[in-house]
């Protein structure tokens, strides 16, 4: 009887999948004994599918130990190929030193310039307030659309209306500022305070270093207790733990210190002392004061959208409710990260990274054209590959190694000169600012900026190497091989690439130096230019007083009057007055008024103006004119009409083509307030930079409207800081325990005031530099390949009787062309920014021609110079040299 056979199907399959023979005979022999002993004991049915499952299981073994050994292999073959680029890119590099360092150096100016800016966006900018869970926090601000600004502080009762009618905080609360003389320990100092309600500092999460923060002081109304920074506590009390529960003088009262915040936390930015705020009966009720910045903590799963909608519907209430103050106000609600970046940070950050941008983009252009130079050279070398048997894809992807290589070592280069700019910028802003910039102690080189160089490098490989590598990898074989690789039928085309790509690079660096000019001049005109007043020879300081010592008007008056007698007496001093606001300082006090004869229906709409107290020869001090009327004088006093003096926008504000003198207003917020007469007009001054036109102002005595914080303006022979010691003699002399702070002459508060303008524009000047470096090292590098591929034209040109002036006129015209083509295209590029840059940065930038046309001339100097270097090497070919290099 013939045996019974396996399916055959089956059979052949296996032994297909199993491709070793004398194993697949093996696995077949057996399975086939193993079928005949089941079909004997089981029948033919179950044996055949008995045999089709071990098959499909022997199969499918052997299927996937096949692919994976495939896989493995392929996975060795590309290691060792990049293995292999590697090692030959690199062998390539160090052959060529020069071009190697040119390249490494050009991508290490681009990359480390946009790695530092992105240090400054990142601190500033995307994370300025490193605390946790700040996702949960929110800063909320009341709206005036009368004022055009929409983050004003609220008031105490609005606060309070808040807290109480809304459900989508865990916590809402609120500071004051509260700037506060420190006594009793020592030398006297001004100290930056806040006036929080107790949960304040839990809600932003601080842990404090010793003690406890103020929300245990939530249920004892009117505790005088403290918290420290840790700053003050190292610097004032030497890190000296018996601190705790020891009493510290205020502004003349005590104050219990409760404990010491942790180290870094100075929020809000500056601050060394947090004390409780309290809400008596008639502050709590109080809506016209707007004066508590407020913030807020989440509940889980709301979002700043939900609260917005929630605190709309609770202001809508609130002026129905008190249309006499709450008509016209809003509420605008705003993440906390969003809410503590400068207004201006942003702008100025963007114009860098811009630009930054732009000068790695002018980079990667000039190690492209000097690529593609490379790969004309190396047209020989290539075609030898590729008559070898390499595909374009094996050249693209070798060049592409050694272009990764490049960037590599540029990002290696990078970092170092990435951590120097940012020392440099650091360093380079004054203490005193610092302090008050929101993030800047966070700008640092770290893991995220490092990142961010890693991927600039790697995109910036691509950028300038994929172009010339796929130009490299089409060499015409039969030609490049046939003319040894010295002139290729190509060349032409080659170089009008690398002619067009430096048109690109002088038009981009023309845009960069006139944004750079722009921003220059602009730091210059709001620097320079008349403030309104002279400001050499001034020195100013300030003093505050505390009201639980200065509760009396007339103890007020008697101090100022004491100091303003005793400066002037001083040999050096000419004169010698007090103002409640300097210009330049940095603040600024308002009033809304009623003018005689011009009533406002809605009480929101009323005019709001400037606001300033001064001693009688403030004009002159100050060297301000007065354009009609008088000046004050002693018969301006406590009991007599009240005067004022405003300034010439003042008066054509709201008596255009009338005389101001003798026309009355009042200020609107003072009960029973009463008329002012005006009496003077005086001409306009330039409180702050940022505001880019003199607010209208008006001025009232000192004696009629003594105020607690005046500074004090001195005009003095010689040094004005050399008087400080005597002025604080005097102050000693009058009350030891008030100090004497913002200590300056006026010059220098004016570049403090304006060192932001200053640095952008010294950052956009060193960006421009190195833009007009790139662009006249691109234009030396097109002219020279032009020479070196054109010496033996120059050379026939020569022997047949061309002079000096021919071969100028061969070698520079074409750098000629293409700094004018550049030029042409760069205006067109620079008018749109300067367009953009003009709308986005407070008026600081205004177009002038001026400047567009000094950058154009300085850039096509230095391209006609960076021409002008390889044809006096064209002028210097010998004739017979030349012509043997064909």
């Amino acid at each position: 009887m013939r045996a019974p056979s396996p399916p055959r199907l089956a059979e052949a399959l296996l032994a297909r999948v199993v491709r070793h023979r004398d194993r697949s005979e093996e696995i077949l022999g057996d399975l086939a004994e193993e079928h005949r002993e089941i079909v004997r004991a089981r029948g033919r049915l179950v044996a055949h599918l008995w045999y089709w499952y071990e098959a499909l299981g022997i199969g499918s073994h052997y299927l996937f130990r096949r692919h994976r050994r495939k896989r493995e292999r392929r996975r060795d073959g590309t290691m060792r190929s990049l293995l292999r680029d590697s090692k030959h890119a690199l062998r390539g590099l160090l052959r060529e030193p020069s071009y190697t360092a040119i390249v490494v150096v050009t991508l290490a100016l681009g990359i480390g310039a946009n790695a530092a800016v992105f240090s400054m966006v990142d601190a500033l900018v995307l994370r300025p307030f490193p605390i946790p869970d700040i996702a949960r926090l929110v800063m909320v601000w009341q709206t005036d659309p009368s004022r055009d600004w929409d983050r004003s502080n609220a008031s105490p009762a609005d606060f309070l209306s808040w807290k109480e009618q809304t459900t989508g905080f865990d916590d809402l609360v609120a500071m004051e500022w509260w700037d506060v003389n420190l006594s009793g320990v020592g030398e006297p100092e001004r100290l930056q305070g806040s006036l929080v309600t107790p949960g304040f500092l839990d809600v932003l999460g601080v842990e404090p270093l010793l003690g406890r923060t103020l929300g245990a002081d939530r249920d004892q109304f009117g505790a005088k207790t403290a918290v420290i920074s840790y700053q003050l506590f190292s610097r004032r009390f030497g890190s000296d733990s018996s601190i705790l529960g020891t009493a510290i003088l205020l502004n003349g009262e005590r104050y219990d210190v409760v404990g010491v915040a942790e180290e870094g936390f100075d929020y809000p930015y500056g601050t060394d002392v947090w004390a409780p705020l309290w809400f008596d009966a008639e502050t709590a009720a109080n809506r016209e004061s707007q004066y508590l910045t407020v913030i807020g903590r989440m509940r889980e799963g709301t979002s700043v959208e939900d609260l917005q909608s929630e605190l709309e519907l609770v202001s809508e209430r609130l002026a129905r409710e008190y249309p006499s103050t709450n008509e016209g106000r809003g509420v605008k609600t705003m993440a906390l990260a969003r809410a503590v970046i400068d207004l201006g940070a942003p702008a100025f950050l963007a114009m860098w990274q811009a630009t930054t941008a732009f000068v790695l983009l002018i980079a990667c252009v000039n190690v492209a054209n000097l690529l593609m130079a490379r790969g004309g050279e190396r047209q020989r070398e290539l075609c030898l590959q590729q008559a070898l048997g390499a595909g374009r894809y094996r050249i693209v992807r070798q060049l592409l190694t050694e272009n990764l290589w490049l960037a590599a070592l540029g990002a290696l280069l990078a970092v170092p000169l990435a951590w120097l700019g940012i020392e440099i910028l650091r360093t380079s802003m004054p203490a005193n600012i610092q302090r008050f910039v929101v993030g800047w102690k966070e700008i640092d080189l770290d893991w995220r900026a490092l990142g961010f160089t890693a991927a600039v490098a790697l995109v910036t490989a691509f950028v300038f190497g994929l172009l010339p590598a796929w130009r490299a990898s089409r060499p015409d074989l039969t030609a490049s091989l046939k003319e040894g690789g010295r002139a290729s039928s190509r060349g032409r085309e080659r170089q009008r690439g690398r002619s067009l790509l430096v048109v690109t690079e002088v038009a981009l660096t023309l845009m960069l130096l006139v944004a750079s000019g722009l921003s220059i001049r602009g730091a210059i005109r709001l620097t320079q230019s008349d403030q309104g007043y002279d400001p050499d020879g001034l020195m100013t300081m300030e003093v505050a007083l505390p009201e639980t010592k200065y509760d009396e008007e007339e103890a007020r008056l008697q101090f100022y009057r004491a100091l303003v007698e005793g400066a002037r007496q001083l040999p050096e001093v000419v004169s010698a007055d007090c103002v409640n606001i300097l210009p330049s300082s940095g603040s600024n006090t308002s009033r809304d008024i009623e003018i005689e004869g011009q009533p406002v229906e809605n009480p929101s709409e009323r005019p709001h103006v400037q606001y300033r107290v001064i001693t009688d020869s403030f004009f002159e001090t100050m060297r301000i004119p007065i354009f009609s009327g008088r000046t004050f004088d002693g018969g301006d006093r406590t009991d007599t009409r009240r005067v004022t003096i405003v300034s010439q926008g003042f008066a054509e504000r709201f008596w255009t083509g009338d005389d101001p003198l003798g026309r009355r207003f009042r200020i609107s917020s003072e009960e029973d307030a009463e008329w002012l007469t005006v009496v003077g007009v005086s001409g306009d001054v330039l409180h702050d930079w940022f505001l880019g036109i003199p607010g209208a102002t008006f001025y009232v005595p000192m004696e009629q409207a003594p105020r607690l914080g005046m500074h004090l303006a001195l005009r003095v022979r010689g040094d004005p800081e050399a008087v400080t010691p005597a002025v604080r003699a005097i102050v000693r002399e009058i009350d030891p325990d008030q100090p004497l702070f913002t200590v300056m002459s006026m010059r220098r508060m004016l570049a403090e005031r304006t060192i932001g303008l200053r640095y952008a524009a010294s950052v956009m000047a060193i960006l421009g530099l190195i833009a007009l470096v790139l662009a006249a090292v691109g234009i030396y590098g097109v002219i020279a390949y032009s020479v070196s591929r054109r010496s033996h034209e120059i050379g026939v040109r020569v022997a047949l009787g061309a002079d000096r002036r021919d071969v100028l006129k061969l070698t520079v015209g074409q750098a000629v062309r293409i700094t004018g083509l550049g030029i042409a295209a760069g205006l067109l590029l620079a008018y749109g920014a300067g367009r953009l840059m003009a709308s986005h940065l407070f008026g600081v930038v205004q177009l002038d021609a001026t400047t567009f046309v000094a950058l154009a001339g300085v850039l096509a100097t230095a391209s006609l110079l960076a021409g002008y270097v390889p044809a006096r090497r064209a002028l210097e070919l010998d004739p017979v040299v030349a012509l043997r290099t064909e």
